[in-house]
């Protein structure tokens, strides 16, 4: 089995481009590395990336025309040469040259779905890629749901393959004095947390709204950097927590879990509509597995990061537009520390039994037949 990834970033610190490598990595446990193929559409940003290195294929100039059908010509290529069995374009914006490779050489070719991507408005040629690939791979039930729900595909062809989280690497520590330190972050506070890149509405605003209305010993930790990292800053002043909101940008990856860590409560409140909205957010499974309490919202997909198991409930899900729930969830976890110590125990359960690599690796396996 040949399989090539067409990714359209493959390199940068976020949700998509660490799950594309994640079945990079299961794609060459299953079939090895001589048999996986990568092609990336834009190039590294030395400034957002991730530190292992892949060897790449072929990486591109860019989302420019010219970019664009370099590109295809290279996929297409590489097809042909190679002879490829199965094509998987880890975004659907790829997927209208993988059906031109399904027209020109009879290869089959897959389609991940996130959530944003498909529902804030799709070009036709999207639709196009979206309707005629093999098989739709979404991250969670949200967006499969969602695609159920507004085109003409069928659901037999839908496969559902949740986020996978190195448990080996995201697990608890200890909060991390060098972090403390290195941040100026004070130490004895009860730390909420949000983890990501910001980029749209995450809830950053409803938490520091909040802070005046919660204890002192309460305190924000913004982790990421994004085009809303001005904004953020802006509200702070306005709301006059500047000395409780704490932002550490971009960070190294080799820090993202000592940041889990270093939380009490992660929170991701995202809200759902054009240009907003989650599939399955990582940061949140990620945080569960270092056996953090997780509060998230119920308008998208980030409500599958919470178990509906009630032996595994490892946080809340509420409305994330609601500041009076935030209030009340913050306030009961921050009070009742048995409540965290028997959350953090279960999310580490529930981490383990529904997104260890090794399930997303077999069940991708599975998929791919």
């Amino acid at each position: 089995m040949k399989v090539l990834l067409m990714a359209t970033d493959f390199f940068s610190k976020g949700g998509i481009q660490r799950y594309s490598r994640y079945q990079y990595q299961a794609l060459v446990e299953l079939y090895g590395d001589e048999n996986v193929y990568v092609c990336a559409l834009s190039p590294k940003q030395e400034d957002n990336i991730f530190e292992e290195n892949i060897d790449i294929n072929y990486i591109g100039e860019g989302a420019s025309l010219t970019g664009k059908i370099k590109y295809a010509y290279q996929v297409l290529k590489l097809v042909k040469q190679e002879k490829i069995d199965l094509l998987i374009s880890t975004h659907v914006q790829l997927s209208i040259i993988a059906l031109l490779a399904k027209k020109l050489f009879g290869v089959r070719y897959m389609t991940n779905v996130y959530g944003l991507e498909i529902w804030s408005g799709l070009k036709k040629r999207d639709i196009i890629g979206l309707l005629n690939s093999d098989k739709l791979i979404g991250d969670c039930n949200f967006i499969l749901n969602y695609i159920e729900n507004n085109f003409e595909y069928s659901t037999d062809n839908m496969e559902l393959l949740y986020d996978p989280v190195d448990t080996e690497k995201f697990k608890p520590y200890e909060k991390s004095e060098i972090l403390f330190n290195k941040y100026d972050i004070p130490k004895d506070k009860f730390i909420l947390s949000t983890i990501g890149r910001l980029e749209r509405n995450k809830g950053h605003e409803i938490v520091i709204r909040s802070l005046k209305q919660l204890s002192s010993d309460i305190i924000y930790v913004v982790v990421g950097g994004g085009k809303y990292d001005q904004r953020f800053k802006e509200l702070v002043k306005q709301e006059g927590v500047e000395s409780r909101v704490y932002f550490a940008g971009r960070v190294p990856e080799d820090e993202l879990v000592d940041f889990y860590n270093l939380a009490d409560v992660v929170v991701l409140l995202s809200t759902f509509g054009d240009g907003e909205g989650e599939g399955l957010p990582l940061g949140l499974i990620e945080a569960s597995a270092c056996g953090k309490p997780i509060i998230a919202g119920d308008q998208d997909g980030s409500l599958e990061a919470v178990a509906s198991n009630a032996n595994e409930v490892n946080g809340f899900v509420i409305d994330p537009e609601s500041e009076v729930q935030f209030l009340e969830i913050v306030n009961k976890l921050y009070q009742n520390e048995d409540l965290i110590n028997v959350f953090s125990e279960n999310a580490r359960q529930y981490v383990e039994n529904t997104f260890a690599f090794d399930k997303f690796r077999a069940k991708m396996k599975k998929i791919i037949g």
